[in-house]
């Protein structure tokens, strides 16, 4: 639906595909962050990682909804989690594609397929997800992620 003084003929501002060569600087921050998050995660450094999303917090996957609503509830949470991606050979993970489908000065929606990798550098799993990465106080973090396993 169109908003107050916008051409009725054209889609709202978010649902347009970003289309220029040259990525606006929010778009620019929003990556930024995205792949500070995947840094992080891969140095595993909890706190980092919890740093570099944005509260309350949700993740949909596997057929769930958890929601953290602080970074010491998201860190005490996943500590187990990480530790049981370790013992599974996890050694880092990498993205294969991301592209940021959707964006506003203060929200950008990345589709993003990642991959995990063992010591030898092979991929053990891949998975397609939604990251919806958000502006607060000047700041860009995760605000949501929905995946699942291709």
């Amino acid at each position: 639906m169109a908003q107050a003084g916008q051409d009725p003929s054209r889609p709202h501002p978010a649902l347009e595909p970003a289309v220029s060569a040259e990525p606006r600087a929010h778009e620019a921050a929003a990556r930024a962050a995205l792949d500070a998050f995947l840094d992080a995660l891969n140095s595993r450094d909890l706190a980092a990682w919890a740093e570099t999303l944005h509260y309350p917090h949700v993740r949909v996957h596997e057929g769930a909804v958890t929601v953290w609503e602080d970074e010491a509830g998201y860190v005490e949470r996943s500590t187990p989690e990480l530790a049981q991606l370790v013992d599974s050979g996890w050694t880092r993970s990498s993205w294969e594609s991301v592209e940021l489908s959707q964006s506003s000065p203060d929200q950008v929606h990345a589709l993003v397929r990642f991959a995990r990798h063992d010591a030898s550098g092979a991929r053990t799993g891949s998975f397609d997800s939604v990251y919806v990465l958000t502006r607060r106080d000047d700041r860009w973090g995760v605000l949501a992620r929905i995946g699942f396993s291709v």
